[in-house]
């Protein structure tokens, strides 16, 4: 818990109110909710996993025991959310979504494609307390919801340089692709989302705001996520485009080697399908990211 004090707080924003949050108010809650004190330490251990190599397995050990606890009593109270421990929910719902990006994916008990699904999973869960988020937006905890954007559509992405295109030529070859509407309604509304998402982190008032990689994996439908599981060539493409937002903020250590580590899971498994399938100018937007 002094760790996590001192030293991890600090490193999960540049914003002072966000790291006051992070810092002060989610340990107050945390004394009153185990799972969430459960939580904290578990993000705490996996940040010593990654400032002490030399502890890196006794500490990712800790970390995981920790999350363990912490998920099984969250998950029970989750079905439940009311008003009072809502906060609670909130809060830990932050702390895994910057858990299972810091967890290293070369473990040997993860893999990053599977590690990602389980990340889209948890993040979605932040979906039941859609509800309450009026009330924790007043709250103490209210900086971790702040819209750090504004909203310009049809901007060039100097940060995702390239992106438009490639994302208008999947547009074209999800046109022509011969798929089930369902499916083909799934794809096209990920695709907009992620250029929603980029234009939100292009336009964010300060590159601190590494939350917002969060925001893609939770507002795409849950059967987008089945395409990721089914290695679906195009919802492997775009996974490999959203890698494009996670390089964005590599320099937090949760988000370091994320992009590179998953991509090269995308290129290693999926060209392989794409290859297979002919789908030939998505392997292109492939190589592009």
């Amino acid at each position: 818990m002094h760790h996590y004090c001192i030293s991890t707080c600090t490193t999960l924003s540049d914003q002072e109110d966000i790291r006051h949050v992070w810092r002060t108010e989610i340990p107050k809650i945390a004394y009153s909710y185990e799972f969430l004190m459960h939580g904290i330490l578990s993000l705490s251990a996996l940040h010593l996993s990654y400032v002490k190599p030399e502890k890196h397995s006794h500490y990712l050990t800790s970390s995981t025991f920790h999350m363990a606890l912490g998920l099984q009593t969250f998950r029970t109270i989750l079905r439940k959310p009311t008003a009072e421990n809502c906060f609670a929910l909130f809060a830990f719902s932050s702390l895994i979504m910057v858990w299972i990006c810091a967890v290293p994916a070369d473990s040997k008990d993860t893999q990053p494609l599977s590690s990602v699904i389980e990340m889209f999973n948890l993040c979605r869960g932040i979906t039941t307390l859609l509800e309450f988020f009026p009330l924790i937006n007043k709250s103490c905890l209210g900086p971790l919801i702040a819209r750090d954007w504004s909203e310009k559509r049809g901007t060039p992405l100097r940060l995702f340089h390239g992106l438009d295109d490639q994302i208008s030529r999947l547009r074209y070859r999800l046109a022509v692709e011969v798929l089930a509407e369902e499916e083909r309604s799934v794809l096209e509304h990920a695709i907009t989302e992620l250029e929603k998402t980029c234009q939100r982190i292009e336009h964010a008032r300060t590159l601190s705001a590494s939350g917002m990689v969060y925001i893609w994996p939770i507002v795409v439908r849950v059967g987008f996520i089945s395409l990721i599981e089914q290695r679906q060539p195009f919802a492997l493409v775009l996974l490999a485009c959203y890698c494009t937002q996670l390089h964005v903020f590599r320099r937090f250590w949760v988000l370091e080697r994320r992009a590179e580590s998953l991509l090269s899971e995308i290129w290693r498994d999926g060209v392989f399908l794409i290859q297979a399938r002919g789908n030939s100018s998505v392997k292109v937007s492939i190589v592009y990211v």
